[in-house]
């Protein structure tokens, strides 16, 4: 026991791997999970690309699993470690909102992936799990925002891009209920209150989302700048108008589609608002992307600006938090897919192909990277490696 009264660091290699196990592990299933749902919708699909599709389900699955049974095993052991780095550690807490992310991405390709060849079975499962990721995610939108001012130091100059990802686990959960209204084959009526929620959850996280882009902002302004490590971190502005844009398009789908009209019930929930309702919705989501488009670009010349010295290229310190790249710009790309939907437009089709390949190779950068700092042990907390921590 330390000083402190906190754990001391462990001796024993598997024990401090457990000690050093961030919740900034989910950022790789949360990753992972947004590949598998863009390659299942691409316009722009080959032989194969539905079955890589299915494979990146599947690993994402693997890794959310195997990841939040050692987050777990951590908290047992260690757990006032893990309880003083969630009260002073801002990506601690902020990540654990990840697991929702990642969970969402499970159901929606459970929806999109099994429903057509298996049946309505599954999509009344999907719908059941969406609920319980409801309650998740509610969890996570108040309570992580709740610890920010109750727990860590105060002050703009204190506030990163990472606090968002609560945001944008409300937004992936309206996100979610789109895809199951569209494609889980389920009732009107239980769509509907899917639909509304939905709605409500996008009220929470959006506006949220806006105040901490203008607060970030003033911090920007004040020359108060992430180091170099974090600058991958930028791109995580993008994410909740990425997935803000793709839930309120898809959301308007689904009530366009017939869920307000099977429903019928009240002054608002009838097919005479469906249009109305699902065109602004849809509308809104072209508006969010475009903010979503501002902030893509913005942490592509961030991140270019902190790998550059002058005009030459002096890299990044790898770590874990360049995962923050990879799910913010697949709900960007994501986005972008259903607008070439829903606008039949060959611009955002060529666009998100694009954005989509890009997005493989800098998934596969990331998991090369993670692999080798697996191997000699940098990124589980073994400094010396492995060989001299036996």
């Amino acid at each position: 026991m330390s000083p402190n009264g906190l754990t001391s660091p462990p001796s024993s290699p598997s024990r401090l791997i457990l000690y050093n196990f961030t919740s900034q592990w989910f950022l790789i299933p949360q990753g992972t999970g947004i590949i598998a749902v863009i390659l299942h919708q691409l316009d722009y699909q080959f032989s194969g690309l539905h079955t890589l599709s299915y494979i990146f389900w599947l690993l994402t699955i693997i890794l959310l699993v195997v990841i939040l049974l050692l987050y777990l095993a951590r908290c047992v052991l260690f757990s006032r470690h893990v309880a003083h780095a969630l009260s002073h550690d801002t990506s601690e807490s902020a990540c654990l909102a990840s697991i929702s992310i990642s969970y969402t991405a499970v159901i929606q390709m459970i929806a999109l992936a099994l429903v057509p060849s298996w049946g309505k079975g599954w999509g009344v499962a999907a719908y059941t799990l969406w609920w319980t990721n409801v309650a998740m995610t509610v969890v996570v939108v108040v309570g992580v925002p709740f610890v920010y001012i109750r727990l860590y130091p105060g002050g703009v100059p204190h506030l990163s891009p990472g606090s968002q990802l609560p945001m944008i686990a409300a937004l992936t959960a309206a996100a979610g209920a789109g895809v199951v209204c569209q494609f889980g084959e389920i009732s009107p009526q239980l769509q509907v209150p899917a639909i509304l929620v939905s709605y409500l959850l996008i009220g929470m996280g959006l506006p949220l989302a806006f105040a901490l882009d203008v607060l970030f902002w003033a911090r920007l302004l004040d020359r108060s700048l992430p180091d170099r490590q974090h600058t991958f971190q930028d791109m995580i502005l993008c994410g909740p108008w990425g997935q803000g844009s793709f839930a309120l398009q898809a959301l308007g789908g689904a009530v366009m589609k017939g869920s307000f009209a099977g429903y019928d019930s009240g002054m608002f929930i009838t097919a005479r608002a469906a249009e109305p309702v699902g065109y602004v919705s849809m509308f809104a989501g072209l508006l969010c992307w475009g903010m979503g488009t501002f902030w893509w670009c913005f942490a592509i010349l961030s991140i270019a600006h902190g790998a550059t010295d002058g005009w030459r290229l002096k890299g990044i310190p790898y770590g874990l938090v360049a995962w923050s790249v990879v799910f913010p710009w697949g709900v960007y790309t994501n986005a972008a897919v259903q607008l070439g939907k829903i606008l039949d437009s060959e611009a955002f089709k060529v666009w998100s192909t694009a954005l989509t390949v890009i997005l493989v190779i800098v998934w596969l950068w990331n998991m090369l990277f993670t692999i080798k700092g697996i191997v000699n042990g940098s990124l589980l907390g073994l400094d010396r490696g492995w060989k001299r921590h036996m």
